[in-house]
């Protein structure tokens, strides 16, 4: 009974021990996890950002094209 008891308490001080090293594990997780969303957040604002500059620049290349069109008409 005695090593019963031994046995029992040499496992329950185990799986104490895994069972705080994984909530260590999940609490790091969780905290790359926020940074990750936060970087996705600020490079999709990028990307639109940029994806507007590009829309304008298209814009004023074909302008750009015309004027260049109509001048050797003229």
């Amino acid at each position: 009974m005695k090593k019963q008891k031994g046995k029992l308490r040499k496992q329950s001080a185990f799986l104490l021990a895994e069972s705080t090293e994984m909530n260590a594990r999940y609490t790091e997780i969780r905290k790359h996890s926020s940074l990750l969303r936060k970087q996705y957040a600020f490079l999709l604002a990028e990307s639109t950002e940029m994806r507007k500059h590009l829309s304008i620049l298209r814009k004023q290349y074909a302008f750009l094209l015309i004027e260049i069109d109509l001048s050797k008409i003229e």
